[in-house]
């Protein structure tokens, strides 16, 4: 506990060194001025954060309390107006409203995305589990699915959605159409199956052979075994599906602003085009912190399901 607190502390030190460091240089500036961090102190950040992740696997522990006193270390700084000075602190503050709606849309867009994969994968998998040639197409057209590049995808879902839309005006009231959130939850949950799927099928195979010709001999229903023994001993496997694939939705949901779907790649790749570093990473560094903490209660909750296995 003590080396993951003083883990934590080394980067909110830096960058209290570089924020009272940007206060100093901008005395008696105009109050418009700011300061922008050098290449340095984010690499030097990401190099901390690469010690820590190893310290962290080194221990077979999850990171997730470094994280959570990191985010303790920063929400303190940025409450005593450490960081004011900074450029990045200054436009997130200017964009206040913008960057909570961004905030919002992604997780939307994640979430739904992982819903809608989640539900389909799940009914899928356990028929795939009794029906060996529907889980080589499931297989199939989820391997098939990783191959097609992301924004191709996309592009092959508008037209039809469009299309669909044009037959059914109704489904506009649902708020479905060629372009906007649609397209996006459907194309990043066909991206989700793979994971989903996978892990369930490998999760609900991990019981025995001999385990479960005891328990038929013992009169229980598939039903049964599967409540009792397959999940019980797959759900470790299930986790470690669901974490990647929660986290691979937080990444592909940047795409998403690509076809009106918004969410934090809105404000990256408007970054991108005004060739503003402080806008892209106003969109990149929330996307990074969120992908980290739920990479990092995922794996807790999958190492706590394994020990209990």
């Amino acid at each position: 506990a003590w080396a993951e607190a003083a883990a934590a502390l080394a980067p909110t030190g830096l960058l209290a060194t570089a924020g009272l460091g940007a206060a100093a240089g901008l005395a008696g500036a105009s109050p418009l001025a700011r300061a922008m961090p050098a290449a340095g102190l984010w690499l030097g950040l990401g190099l901390l954060g690469l010690a820590a992740g190893a310290a962290a696997a080194a221990r077979s522990a999850s990171p997730a309390r470094f994280l959570a006193l990191t985010g303790i270390g920063l929400a303190a700084l940025l409450a005593g107006g450490m960081l004011d000075s900074l450029s990045l602190v200054r436009e997130a503050a200017t964009r206040g409203a913008e960057l909570r709606a961004a905030l919002a849309q992604h997780l939307a867009l994640a979430g739904g995305a992982l819903a809608l994969a989640l539900a389909l994968a799940l009914p899928l998998g356990l028929l795939a589990l009794a029906q060996p040639r529907l889980e080589a197409v499931l297989m199939a057209l989820a391997n098939g699915v990783q191959v097609v590049p992301s924004l191709a995808l996309f592009g092959l879902l508008m037209p039809l959605l469009s299309g669909a839309v044009a037959l059914w005006p109704g489904l506009r009231g649902w708020g479905i159409g060629g372009i906007g959130a649609a397209p996006a939850v459907l194309g990043i949950a066909a991206y989700l199956l793979l994971p989903l799927a996978g892990s369930l099928l490998a999760g609900l195979r991990l019981a025995p052979p001999e385990l479960l010709d005891a328990a038929r001999g013992q009169g229980m229903t598939p039903h049964q075994i599967l409540l009792r023994l397959r999940l019980p001993l797959g759900l470790g496997v299930l986790m470690g599906g669901l974490r990647l694939a929660a986290v691979q939705a937080m990444g592909l949901g940047t795409l998403a602003a690509l076809i009106g779907g918004g969410g934090l790649g809105a404000l990256v790749f408007q970054g991108i085009g005004q060739f503003a570093t402080d806008l892209i990473l106003l969109g990149v560094l929330p996307l990074a912190g969120l992908s980290l903490l739920l990479d990092a209660a995922l794996a807790t909750a999958q190492s706590a399901l394994e020990r209990r296995a």
